[in-house]
Protein backbone atom coordinates (compact mmCIF):
# COMPACT_ATOMS: atom_id res chain seq x y z
CA UNK A 1 0.00 0.00 0.00
CA UNK A 2 2.74 2.49 0.90
CA UNK A 3 4.61 1.92 -2.36
CA UNK A 4 1.46 2.90 -4.26
CA UNK A 5 0.95 5.84 -1.94
CA UNK A 6 4.43 7.11 -2.64
CA UNK A 7 3.85 7.00 -6.39
CA UNK A 8 0.31 8.39 -6.55
CA UNK A 9 -0.47 10.62 -3.58
CA UNK A 10 0.69 13.92 -5.11
CA UNK A 11 -1.14 13.13 -8.35
CA UNK A 12 -4.30 12.29 -6.40
CA UNK A 13 -4.06 15.64 -4.60
CA UNK A 14 -3.62 17.54 -7.89
CA UNK A 15 -6.52 15.65 -9.48
CA UNK A 16 -8.82 16.36 -6.55
CA UNK A 17 -7.98 20.07 -6.55
CA UNK A 18 -8.60 20.25 -10.31
CA UNK A 19 -11.87 18.30 -10.16
CA UNK A 20 -13.42 19.84 -7.06
CA UNK A 21 -11.86 23.29 -6.88
CA UNK A 22 -11.09 22.87 -3.20
CA UNK A 23 -7.86 24.03 -1.60
CA UNK A 24 -4.78 21.86 -1.42
CA UNK A 25 -5.09 21.64 2.36
CA UNK A 26 -8.71 20.46 2.09
CA UNK A 27 -7.88 18.01 -0.68
CA UNK A 28 -5.14 16.44 1.42
CA UNK A 29 -7.42 16.19 4.46
CA UNK A 30 -10.17 14.53 2.42
CA UNK A 31 -7.77 12.08 0.76
CA UNK A 32 -6.27 11.14 4.13
CA UNK A 33 -9.73 10.59 5.55
CA UNK A 34 -10.84 8.50 2.55
CA UNK A 35 -7.62 6.46 2.54
CA UNK A 36 -7.61 6.18 6.34
CA UNK A 37 -4.05 7.44 6.74
CA UNK A 38 -2.60 10.08 9.04
CA UNK A 39 -1.71 13.50 7.63
CA UNK A 40 1.82 13.11 9.00
CA UNK A 41 2.33 10.04 6.84
CA UNK A 42 0.83 11.69 3.77
CA UNK A 43 3.10 14.73 4.21
CA UNK A 44 6.09 12.54 3.41
CA UNK A 45 4.67 11.83 -0.04
CA UNK A 46 3.88 15.38 -1.16
CA UNK A 47 5.86 16.80 -4.05
CA UNK A 48 7.77 20.05 -3.62
CA UNK A 49 5.39 22.01 -5.93
CA UNK A 50 2.41 20.97 -3.79
CA UNK A 51 4.26 21.97 -0.62
CA UNK A 52 4.88 25.41 -2.15
CA UNK A 53 1.20 25.75 -3.11
CA UNK A 54 0.16 24.84 0.43
CA UNK A 55 2.55 27.48 1.76
CA UNK A 56 0.97 30.14 -0.47
CA UNK A 57 -2.55 29.06 0.61
CA UNK A 58 -1.54 29.23 4.27
CA UNK A 59 -0.08 32.71 3.81
CA UNK A 60 -3.30 33.91 2.15
CA UNK A 61 -5.36 32.86 5.18
CA UNK A 62 -2.72 34.10 7.63
CA UNK A 63 -1.74 30.67 8.94
CA UNK A 64 1.87 31.43 7.98
CA UNK A 65 3.61 34.79 7.85
CA UNK A 66 4.06 36.17 4.36
CA UNK A 67 7.52 36.19 2.86
CA UNK A 68 9.07 39.64 2.93
CA UNK A 69 8.99 41.27 -0.47
CA UNK A 70 11.81 43.35 -1.84
CA UNK A 71 9.50 45.74 -3.69
CA UNK A 72 5.93 46.48 -2.78
CA UNK A 73 3.46 46.24 -5.60
CA UNK A 74 2.30 49.57 -6.88
CA UNK A 75 -1.04 49.45 -8.67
Amino acid sequence: MFKDLEKTFSKNVEDRVANTGESYMDAINHLCENMQIEQELAAKYLSQPIIEKIKVEAQKVNLLPRDPQLFSEMG
